[in-house]
């Protein structure tokens, strides 16, 4: 029984879907059923139960699962400490973030990898005017290693590890008619003065498809690609904002609503390219940030 098996073991009994399990170990498909297969075959018994939709672990896989984390868990923590021995990592991290963005704790990850490995520089890089576009794109060419975005859908060619969920709500000024409620629908917006991010920002992707849904139009008078100048327009009297329900704590002077119609979250995800595997460095960041804080 090698290690090997066992990380692809574990990746599918985690994901429930060998597809989910392929992509997250970036190999084919048909690579990790071979494995999967060599290893029922090795132990002389069914690991688990497959259908066409899902797949779900037998009474031996769920005793398997736990040893096997154990013994992956002990073999990585082998791994880092003669890293620590050796110097630890040394190399680059480019990592794309999002501006005036730091949801699900992503300062806490940087802080808990740059602790553990010191001797990592860490290259932070913003979106530019089309966010998930220009990023999805470093990630492709190899200008970033791995990003931060804010998903509302699968994305071509990017392994996306969820890390946590946020909300969308409308900002407007306190004295704004509509600050009396607590939830409003898109219909009590279509005489007002939309301040938005570009066109295919995660929470600019999120309302269109709001607004799609139920058959209605607006008008997009402001567009801004950076978080506090869309606050201070708001402060300011100039139109209403949709923007991340983080900034409820970091935004005095605004008034935040429920938009009705709204999905109540949508995603917050590491993303990092299909088409090649991590390295080292990338590799110790990605296990930072999925390791439970």
């Amino acid at each position: 029984m090698d290690l090997r098996k066992l990380e692809h073991f574990v990746a599918v009994a985690e994901e429930r879907n060998f597809t989910r399990a392929a992509a997250r170990l970036h190999i084919v498909q048909s690579g990790i059923s071979s494995s999967i297969k060599a290893l029922e075959r090795e132990l002389g018994i069914p690991l688990f139960l497959r259908t066409t939709q899902h797949v779900e672990l037998t009474p031996a896989g769920h005793a398997l699962l736990v040893q096997a984390r154990r013994i992956l868990a002990d073999v990585a923590d082998a791994h880092q400490a003669i890293a620590r021995i050796r110097g630890g990592l040394i190399g680059t991290l480019n990592l794309g973030i999002l501006y005036g963005y730091s949801p699900t704790g992503i300062a806490t990850h940087l802080a808990r990898f740059r602790a553990g490995h010191p001797q990592v520089a860490i290259q932070l890089r913003g979106t530019g005017a089309h966010d998930i576009v220009d990023h999805a794109q470093r990630l492709h060419n190899g200008d970033l290693d791995l990003a931060f975005l804010l998903v509302t859908r699968p994305l071509p060619g990017l392994v996306l590890y969820p890390i946590g969920t946020e909300t969308v709500l409308l900002a407007c000024h306190p004295d704004h008619p509509l600050a009396t409620h607590d939830t409003i629908r898109l219909a009590d917006l279509a005489a007002e003065t939309t301040i938005d991010f570009p066109p295919t920002w995660g929470v600019r992707s999120a309302v269109d498809a709001a607004y799609a849904a139920v058959g209605l139009e607006r008008q997009v008078r402001f567009e801004m690609n950076d978080l506090s100048t869309i606050l201070d327009l708001v402060r300011h009297g100039l139109g209403v904002a949709f923007v991340p329900g983080f900034l409820t704590c970091e935004a005095p002077g605004v008034r935040f609503l429920r938009v009705r119609e709204l999905p109540a979250e949508f995603e917050v995800a590491l993303a990092a390219p299909s088409s090649r595997p991590l390295s080292p460095v990338s590799g110790a960041f990605l296990d930072t940030v999925l390791r439970p804080m």
